[in-house]
């Protein structure tokens, strides 16, 4: 008269089919894991970018349609989810500025600080992380023609349509 049901009984495996779709897909989600949870750009790089386009003030609205550290319009602020922290760039934190940049870099990259970019070491900072993601397994292997950062004779940039910004002062 045994059930089957009782606490000693041997527990179910489950089908094999189910634990190999978990294993392939938790290998196919750990190189994203770890590429959205770093910063490509130290904070204080972000603080010289600042400090060049605001004089460092993170709560700039001088009423001239660019607000924040790093006075962005609000075209800008919207675009890469900056209102979900508030609903101008001047209103936000040191911080949530900073995670919006992060967003702005990746989409735009360094140029859309043309001149903080290269003042403030952002421009060299970006092309070196972005060829470090070139030289890494599953990087950008199309970053630049000869793979050292720099674009082949009568070519643009990593991204085929920005030419690439200088990495010192000139």
């Amino acid at each position: 008269m045994l059930s089957g049901t009782g606490r000693h009984r041997r527990p179910r495996q489950a089908p094999a089919l189910l634990v190999t779709a978990g294993v392939t897909s938790a290998g196919i989600a750990m190189p994203f894991m770890g590429a959205t949870g770093a910063q490509a750009v130290e904070p204080s790089t972000w603080d010289a970018v600042a400090q060049c386009e605001s004089g460092g003030m993170w709560s700039a609205n001088q009423d001239n349609g660019y607000y924040g550290g790093f006075q962005l319009t609000l075209k800008t602020w919207k675009k890469y989810g900056g209102t979900e922290y508030a609903e101008r760039p001047d209103l936000a934190s040191r911080g949530q500025q900073i995670a919006v940049a992060e967003k702005i870099l990746a989409g735009e990259g360094p140029e859309a600080w043309p001149v903080c970019a290269v003042s403030s070491g952002l421009a060299a900072e970006a092309n070196a992380a972005a060829d470090d993601r070139a030289a890494t397994p599953g990087g950008d292997a199309t970053a630049t023609p000869d793979g050292n950062g720099t674009p082949a004779p009568g070519e643009s940039g990593r991204d085929g349509d920005k030419p690439l910004l200088p990495t010192t002062p000139t």
